[in-house]
């Protein structure tokens, strides 16, 4: 496991040129964090340090003080396992209401607010019996300060490609 860690740390540090910046800023230089075992490039802001959070993978990060969150995972699906079936299991999982759903022929999107106050914004892809999840969380009363990223991290994250 720490080898996996240190694995992607480096990886993601060989793909990073770091400058501070706050949120919202144009002028940010990104990374990307595209791990071995991973079929996805995440795009990150450059204040974004690795998650110590015992649940997180490879490519999960988040603002110093926490406020902010972000993580892309890939999963095996399950054998019966439909866009329409997975959609209603996520949506089942997340308390509050969603407020935004969307669905393609192999993706779909949920965001909204729980009632903790928390934004939410998950988009998961299928192919080839394999799910990749993009998840966010940061505080519903922090969105304007946040909106740019998750907007940019939206546009630019690709799903099922190949590691860098």
């Amino acid at each position: 496991m720490v080898s996996w860690l240190l694995t992607a740390a480096l990886i993601f540090a060989a793909s990073s040129s770091i400058l501070a910046t706050e949120p919202g800023k144009e002028q940010e230089s990104w990374s990307i964090c595209s791990l071995p075992t991973a079929q996805f490039r995440l795009q990150v802001p450059p204040n974004l340090i690795h998650s110590t959070a015992a649940t997180a993978t490879g490519c999960t990060f988040q603002t110093p003080d926490g406020e902010f969150n972000v993580e892309a995972v890939l999963q095996p699906a399950a054998e019966s396992e439909t866009i329409e079936s997975k959609m209603q299991k996520e949506i089942e999982l997340l308390p509050g209401k969603v407020d935004r759903k969307k669905k393609g022929d192999d993706w779909f999107l949920l965001s909204g607010v729980t009632p903790d106050g928390t934004e939410y914004f998950r988009k998961l892809f299928t192919q080839s019996g394999n799910w990749v999840t993009l998840r966010m969380t940061y505080p519903h009363a922090e969105s304007k300060k946040y909106g740019d990223w998750v907007k940019r991290i939206e546009k630019t994250f690709v799903p099922f490609a190949p590691p860098e």
